[in-house]
């Protein structure tokens, strides 16, 4: 009678030693951190910070996208003015969840462009005014304290220019 429920123990801690690395194999997390300030800071606007990654090259092409070579968004960050000085930190997973039928865990997975947009905050998300817009390549013109942090080689400038 003891033997069927010591062959399920048995399979159990097979089945628990082989997912033993597949749990301990986890990717870091990274950070962007921009810094900069607004020339001429308007009233009620805020700061976005969007990471953009390579186009999903299995995946389908995504119709009607406004960004360039179908690029994919990531995370963002969001920061509303308070004076003309801001810094806002995007953290974002290395883990590549494009991996084809391996159980290797890859760690590359890094934002091609992080683009940055002054915009009026008057409500409606989607049809606020946008002032300024700058894209910056990712990793060229950022610099890394270590391996996991990403700052601007310079601070960023971003001009009020009515929309």
């Amino acid at each position: 009678m003891t033997f069927p429920s010591a062959r399920t123990l048995a399979r159990i801690s097979c089945i628990g030693l082989a997912a033993c690395p597949l749990l301990s194999a986890q990717c870091p997390i990274h950070s962007v951190v921009i810094k900069g300030r607004v020339e001429h800071p308007p009233h009620n606007a805020s700061v976005r910070v969007l990471l953009l990654y390579p186009p999903d090259r299995h995946g389908k092409n995504l119709p009607g996208s406004d960004l360039d070579n179908n690029e994919r968004p990531g995370e963002s960050a969001e920061a509303i003015l308070d004076g003309d000085a801001f810094t806002i930190p995007v953290e974002f997973l290395t883990n590549d969840r494009r991996t084809e039928m391996s159980f290797k865990v890859r760690c590359s997975r890094q934002p091609q462009r992080v683009v940055v947009t002054l915009k009026k905050r008057d409500g409606s998300d989607s049809n606020d005014p946008v002032y300024d817009r700058v894209a910056l390549d990712f990793p060229r013109e950022f610099k890394s304290d270590d391996s996991h942090h990403y700052t601007l080689r310079s601070d960023l400038v971003l001009n009020r220019q009515e929309p």
